[in-house]
């Protein structure tokens, strides 16, 4: 196994943590790892994060199921308008360079980033808006199939405000419309990711044990201390990406 693969593992542990504990967050770390830990073209690189990131948060679907708080009814409005988006995420990321998405990867993580900040201490719960909820559904689509993102950091707040659900629910909600997503997203890039199987699967298997520690994690620890150390970290890997490339004139 390459000494990149090996050196990536354990922050892919540290994405499925993440993705299990909070149903968000975490995935939009597995694209910069691939570009600059284990040296993936961009393309490549967001192939096998889609396929990465959808089946660990099937496997966490499959795992909140038995709790009773997936809430299908928004899994279906947010999945039926999010599934056809991936298409029209991977047909502008056809005409973008890899520099200038990146620069707006970035730009979406720092948001992330201080959105997951500030939402952190909000326990306020919404009314269900299907309008509203179709239309952010479509968003996080689009931004799955052109950046391979899973699209929590905007689903859980989403569902929260929009989908009316509490935290914990929204947070199960979350995992099964990024796996649709994402998985929609992998099949139509299966070539790429099937010319780096070994580290895809190696990728994958330390994130899913990192969402099984995350599922166990997001029972006991405090979720504002989690989202506020994720929003830091956020904010910190937008700001390094976003300078690696502005500095690459």
């Amino acid at each position: 196994m390459p000494v990149e693969t090996l050196a990536i593992l354990p922050l892919a542990v540290l994405i499925g943590v993440v993705l299990g504990a909070l149903g968000s967050g975490g995935a939009i770390l597995a694209l910069p790892l691939l570009v600059y830990g284990a040296l993936l073209p961009l393309k490549q690189a967001v192939a096998v994060s889609q396929l990465v990131v959808g089946t660990a948060a099937l496997v966490g679907t499959l795992l909140q199921w038995r709790s009773g708080r997936v809430a299908w009814r928004e899994v279906l409005i947010f999945g039926a308008a999010g599934m056809p988006a991936t298409k029209v995420g991977a047909m502008l990321a056809e005409h973008l360079d890899a520099r200038s998405m990146m620069l707006g990867f970035a730009g979406l993580v720092m948001v992330a980033g201080v959105r997951m900040f500030q939402s952190a201490a909000d326990s306020r719960v919404g009314k269900s808006r299907v309008l509203v909820s179709i239309l952010l559904g479509a968003v996080v689509g689009v931004l799955t199939g052109m950046l391979g993102v899973g699209g929590g950091f905007l689903l859980v707040p989403a569902l929260i405000a929009f989908g009316g659900l509490d935290a914990r629910r929204a947070t199960a909600t979350s995992l099964p419309v990024i796996a649709v997503n994402s998985l929609s997203g992998a099949v139509q890039h299966s070539a790429l990711w099937g010319e780096v199987l070994g580290l895809a699967f190696s990728f994958l298997g330390a994130t899913l044990v990192g969402t099984f520690v995350g599922l166990q994690m997001g029972k006991a620890a405090s979720e504002l201390k989690l989202k506020q150390a994720l929003g830091i970290v956020l904010v910190s890997v937008g700001l390094v990406v976003g300078v690696v490339n502005l500095w690459r004139v």
